[in-house]
Parts: C-alpha cells; structure tokens; sequence
C-alpha cells in the first residue's frame, strides 16, 4: 500500500524568523475544528492547533489551560490570551480569522503580543 508524504506545518515569527511551533496541526474543516484538542492530555512545546476560519474558541471539556494567539488575514496577532482555563467560553477576538492553540508559556516564552506577524507555512520534517 502506497501511502501520500506525511505534510508537516511549523508557525515562525516573521519578524526573528524564529520557529514558535514545528508540529502544527491544521483544522480547517467543521468536524476537525469542533473537536479541536478534546481528547488530549496536554500539548508538548513545539505543538499547535490552528484553527481556521476561527475569531472565538472554547475550552469546554478539555482537560489543561492553553495559550491562545488569534490571527488577521495578514498573519498579525490581533489577541493573545494566556493560560486560558478549560471549561470556559471564549474567548472571541473580533477581526480575527485563524486561532493558534499552544502550550501555556509560549506567548511568554516569545514575547508574542498583538501586532506581531506569524506565519504558518508547510515543512519537510517535524524536527525543531
């Protein structure tokens, strides 16, 4: 059985070209963005979920806190939200068209705040 490359995204900080996440998981169908991270028991450093088209995400059922990072057409954070709790609704960021789920600390790990430029772009590997 013949089996298609496994495809694999990383988000990078346009501004440093640092690699925020290299083991991204994109959802970007109705099913896949509905489930989101239920399931999981956490997210290693280096994971993400991102979200699209997503301007408000929930954190009903999950089980661990995330950092959330909302993003423009452009890849520029509109909203950073730390250590979101589970089992909350929320939060929403208007203008916002693609939410990036990550571990707690990476916003404060890499100074990610509102006006930065991410982008998410297709990789070979999923090594850092």
């Amino acid at each position: 059985m013949v089996t298609a490359p496994r495809q694999f995204f990383a988000i990078v900080d346009q501004e440093t070209g640092v690699r925020i996440a290299w083991r991204v998981v994109v959802a970007d169908r109705w099913w896949s963005r509905l489930r989101g991270l239920l399931g999981r028991a956490g997210l290693d450093e280096g994971e993400a979920l991102v979200l699209s088209p997503c301007s408000a995400i929930h954190t009903l059922a999950m089980r661990f806190p995330i950092d959330v990072l909302f993003l423009d057409q452009q890849g520029m954070i509109r909203c950073a939200r730390r250590a979101v709790p589970p089992w909350r609704l929320g939060p929403i960021c208007r203008g916002s068209v693609v939410a990036v789920e990550l571990p707690v600390g990476t916003i404060d790990r890499y100074s990610l705040e509102p006006g930065r430029m991410l982008r998410i772009q297709q990789e070979g590997s999923d090594a850092p």
